[in-house]
């Protein structure tokens, strides 16, 4: 039996029961894209594991590949947007949207730092972004994302926005264009046709 073991940055981007006490997740990493994983007894009241793995909780985790699937037995450094943002349901509301997008439109395994980076920025900097810029973040994020699967076509306008940082004058400059920026998205979800 072949054993490999990956340390990986991710994104918990589902969770699902899977028999008597354990957990099936997908998550979204730096180094093997989009893995479905199982934890055994993660269900459990005594799983030191449990907290570690709701959806939209990023941080480092241990994957270990057995002969048939990925398991995953340790997490690091994990914080759940979910629980960063409370207070703030509008935050909440935008982060539950940006899983959907992560779920609905990436498929298997395959690295892309790229999307990784937006990804896990996005998530680690909503915490800290005002309350009226969240829809602006959520826009960059999925423009991003899109782009990034090759949904979205060319714009002069998008390209403006496709870095990674997510920083008070990029926000400032997508409340500009945002209406430009939503219809390329709503376009390239139309045409996607997921």
């Amino acid at each position: 039996m072949s054993v490999r073991e990956v340390t990986a940055r991710g994104i918990i981007v589902a969770r699902r029961s899977a028999g008597e006490g354990s957990v099936r997740i997908s998550i979204y990493t730096d180094s093997l894209g989009l893995v479905s994983a199982l934890a055994k007894s993660a269900r459990e009241e005594r799983s030191k594991l449990r907290p570690h793995l709701q959806v939209g909780t990023t941080g480092v985790f241990v994957l270990v590949k057995g002969r048939d699937v990925w398991r995953v037995i340790g997490a690091t450094k994990t914080e759940n947007s979910h629980f960063a943002l409370s207070g703030n349901t509008k935050a909440q509301e935008v982060t539950a949207r940006v899983i959907t997008i992560v779920r609905q439109f990436i498929r298997g395994e395959g690295s892309d730092p790229y999307l990784f980076s937006a990804l896990f920025g996005f998530f680690r900097i909503i915490p800290s972004v005002d309350e009226e810029y969240v829809l602006e973040a959520e826009c960059i994020v999925v423009l991003r994302v899109l782009a990034a699967l090759g949904y979205v076509r060319e714009d002069p306008i998008m390209k403006l926005f496709l870095d990674i940082s997510y920083d008070m004058p990029t926000l400032k400059a997508v409340r500009e264009s945002r209406g430009t920026l939503v219809r390329l998205i709503n376009e390239a979800i139309s045409e996607s046709g997921l």
